[in-house]
C-alpha cells in the first residue's frame, strides 16, 4: 500500500514559496501595455492581446493570494498580506490605466517612479509575505528593496541595453531581490527575538 501524502504545515509552506515565486517572476515578466493601447484605441484596433493580458493580471493576483492563504500562519496575517496584495496591484493597475489615457500628468518622474511594474510586483510580493509570515514591524524595511527596479530600470536605457537584456536584469533583480528580502526579513525577526528574549532574561 502507498504511502499517503500529507499537506500538512511543511507542504503548506513550500506550495506557497513555489506559488509565490512563480507569481512574482510572472508579474515581473508580462507586458501589460496593451491593455493601456486597448483603452486609447478603443473601437479602431481589434485585438485579443488585452483579454490575454487581463487574464495574466488575474492570474498573477490569485496566485499571490493562494500562496498567502496556503501559509501556516494565523488568519489575520494572512488576511493583512492578502489586503496588500490586492490593493497594491488594483489600484496600480488602475493608474496606469488612467497614466496610460493621459488622464493622470505630472510629475512625470513621480508616477514613472511609482507606476513601474518592478517596484509594484516587489512592494505587494515582499511586502504581502512579510506581513502574513508575522515578521517583526521593524523587518518591514525590507521592502525598500522595491525601490531597486525604477532606479536601475532608467539606468539601463541609457546605457542602450537591448529590450531583452533589460528584461533579463529587471526580471533577475525582482525575483532574486524578493528572496534577498524575505530572507532578511526572517533574520532580523529572528534577532530581534534573541535580543528580546535575552533582556527579559535578564531582568529577571
Amino acid at each position: 500500500m502507498a504511502p499517503r501524502l500529507r499537506f500538512d504545515r511543511g507542504a503548506r509552506y513550500g506550495a506557497a514559496i513555489v506559488g509565490m515565486l512563480a507569481t512574482t517572476y510572472l508579474a515581473s515578466a508580462t507586458d501589460f501595455s496593451a491593455i493601456v493601447q486597448s483603452e486609447s484605441y478603443a473601437g479602431t484596433i481589434r485585438t485579443d492581446v488585452p483579454l490575454v493580458n487581463i487574464v495574466q493580471f488575474l492570474l498573477i493576483v490569485g496566485g499571490m493570494v493562494a500562496s498567502l492563504a496556503l501559509l501556516p500562519t494565523p488568519g489575520m496575517r494572512r488576511v493583512g498580506g492578502v489586503t496588500l496584495v490586492c490593493v497594491t496591484l488594483f489600484l496600480w493597475a488602475t493608474l496606469g490605466l488612467e497614466r496610460g489615457v493621459g488622464n493622470i500628468h505630472e510629475p512625470d518622474a513621480l508616477w514613472a517612479f511609482v507606476l513601474d511594474q518592478g517596484f509594484v510586483t516587489l512592494l505587494a510580493a515582499v511586502g504581502g509575505w512579510v506581513i502574513a509570515r508575522g515578521r517583526h514591524p521593524l523587518s518591514w524595511i525590507v521592502v525598500i528593496v522595491a525601490i531597486v527596479p525604477p532606479i536601475v530600470g532608467p539606468a539601463l536605457i541609457e546605457a542602450d541595453f537591448t529590450t531583452g537584456g533589460y528584461a533579463l536584469v529587471i526580471q533577475a533583480i525582482v525575483v532574486f531581490g524578493g528572496l534577498a528580502a524575505v530572507w532578511a526579513a526572517a533574520w532580523i525577526d529572528r534577532l530581534l527575538e534573541r535580543r528580546q528574549a535575552g533582556s527579559s532574561s535578564t531582568s529577571r
